[in-house]
């Protein structure tokens, strides 16, 4: 009797510790799923806080409605905003400050004052002739021309963009010191003249003093830097000074510890037309 009672009474703590450790099992797995299902709440809140802030700068460059575009005006300095606990970091860059690969007036020169060499910088011409119209569609089709690879790309890339359809110029006021040297190649003297003008007395752009190209003084300008009529033509066949294509950068974080973080990257017109997007 003694000994059945002491086998149940065993029986019954081999069943307590087996309960024991499906309680602990079940009980981390809960835990896991809720962390799962917190991670991908947070992830999915972050990426349309992203969207938003794209969509948020889309609107301030639908108000910027004057006759020029430059880096001392409101949309291309970064912002951010606050929202149920989110936020949201975004800002703008000119598209039409980089230089186009479909544009009708691409020149072999270009590319290879870009940094590649004479072949592959013609075999580029030779591709975009071949896609007549159509020119490039997307970025990395450029691995496809023969002698293209990673490094190269990486090193190009900031500089061009195939996003304008087959505009021409790029914004005189937002191109960088690099690109004037591309596009206007030994014309050092009047690179110079166009950043100083630039910057206006602070000799820092993005400043109340910038000087600002405009359609109505650009010849004006041009003509104090000493150049000929001639010449003031040509330039303007290669700078415009309103812009309408732009890169938006938008980033959001939806977590206490900002572990979660997601990046949109996408090119749009003025009006909220998009070319491109990538998430991140």
């Amino acid at each position: 009797m003694i000994k059945e009672k002491g086998s149940i009474l065993i029986f019954t703590l081999w069943i307590l510790i087996i309960l024991s450790i499906f309680s602990v099992i079940i009980s981390k797995r809960a835990s896991t799923d809720i962390r799962l299902a917190k991670y991908e709440s947070e992830n999915i809140k972050a990426l349309y806080l992203a969207k938003a802030g794209v969509m948020k700068m889309i609107a301030e460059l639908a108000k910027d409605t004057n006759v020029y575009d430059s880096p001392n005006e409101d949309w291309h300095k970064p912002k951010e905003f606050q929202f149920g606990g989110g936020i949201v970091s975004y800002s703008a860059s000119d598209e039409e400050a980089m230089l186009n690969l479909n544009s009708q007036a691409l020149q072999k020169e270009y590319l290879v004052r870009l940094g590649m060499d004479e072949t592959i910088s013609q075999r580029i011409m030779d591709y975009k002739t071949s896609k007549g119209d159509k020119g490039f569609e997307f970025m990395e089709e450029l691995f496809l021309i023969e002698g293209m690879t990673p490094e190269i790309y990486s090193k190009i890339k900031a500089y061009v963009t195939i996003y304008r359809g087959n505009d021409v110029k790029v914004n005189i006021n937002t191109v960088s010191e690099e690109m004037l040297d591309i596009i206007l190649g030994n014309d050092a003297q009047i690179i110079d003249k166009i950043l100083v003008y630039r910057k206006g007395p602070d000799a820092k752009e993005g400043t109340e003093d910038d000087g600002i190209f405009t359609e109505d003084n650009f010849s004006l300008i041009f003509a104090g830097f000493e150049v000929t009529p001639d010449d003031i033509v040509n330039y303007q066949s290669l700078f415009s000074v309103k812009s309408n294509f732009f890169r938006i950068y938008s980033e959001a974080s939806f977590s206490e510890d900002k572990k979660i973080i997601k990046k949109i990257t996408s090119v749009t017109d003025r009006a909220g037309k998009i070319y491109y997007w990538k998430e991140d």
